[in-house]
């Protein structure tokens, strides 16, 4: 390697820097600053979701919100996640491969939050796979991966190279977004469809929350509904 590209590799975004350019241990620090970004992105989930599943419309997405909680936030997570696979599926396929890409070769790599990701993203894959025989989903994330590792093999003034390291340097920002793609595109609740029969017909929705006596429903229609639980014969 000439002087000129091991100057290059040492000022790499997102690779290992040399000895001397960065002491042990640093930027693998946590400080309480590094939960605002994440707190931000929770926030713009969370009104993603209310606003994609009620179809976009104010209205419906103000009373939407009503049936909301603190203790609600796990499940619409996990839910919206459950409720739309397919782009889950499409989405790992990128995002892990640079998740693992940063643990091996980043000085970001060993920071919790990394770790933690890559952890999430290995088991939803495993999940994915085996739930809806998904045989090619680890394959074509083993396929990006091997794309990784060929890029990294590329000079370092490659333009393809240095856009690589800048993924892994800003990996946190790229998960970010495919969290947030997820939010806006998934039109399907946090919650199980059912079929709700009453004294005037069949409603078929999504139950987002019982209040004493009443029922929130959300319709396939993206219209909310309240019943009153005394008229409701059955939910399948």
């Amino acid at each position: 390697m000439t002087a000129d590209n091991s100057k290059a590799a040492a000022t790499d975004p997102g690779e290992n820097p040399t000895p001397e350019s960065t002491p042990s241990g640093e930027g693998r620090r946590f400080s309480a600053g590094d939960l605002a970004p994440a707190t931000a992105v929770g926030f713009v989930f969370l009104i993603l979701r209310i606003f994609a599943v009620s179809g976009y419309d104010w209205n419906t997405a103000f009373a939407v919100s009503t049936t909301l909680s603190l203790s609600d936030g796990l499940a619409l997570v996990f839910g919206s996640l459950m409720a739309g696979h397919v782009l889950v599926q499409i989405l790992l396929i990128g995002v892990l491969p640079l998740l693992i890409a940063t643990y091996l070769w980043s000085t970001r790599g060993h920071r919790a939050t990394v770790l933690l990701a890559t952890a999430l993203g290995s088991v939803t894959l495993i999940a994915l796979t085996l739930s809806f025989r998904s045989w090619w989903l680890p394959a074509a994330t083993a396929a990006v991966f091997g794309v990784f590792s060929l890029i990294r093999r590329l000079s370092v003034k490659h333009w393809l190279r240095r856009m690589f390291s800048v993924a892994m340097a800003r990996v946190g920002g790229v998960a970010a977004v495919a969290v947030l793609l997820v939010a806006a595109f998934i039109q399907t609740p946090w919650v199980p469809q059912e079929q709700i029969l009453t004294p005037y017909g069949s409603i078929t929705g999504y139950v987002l929350s019982v209040d004493p006596g009443y029922l929130n429903v959300l319709t396939d229609n993206h219209e909310f509904v309240i019943l009153n639980i005394s008229e409701v014969l059955s939910r399948k």
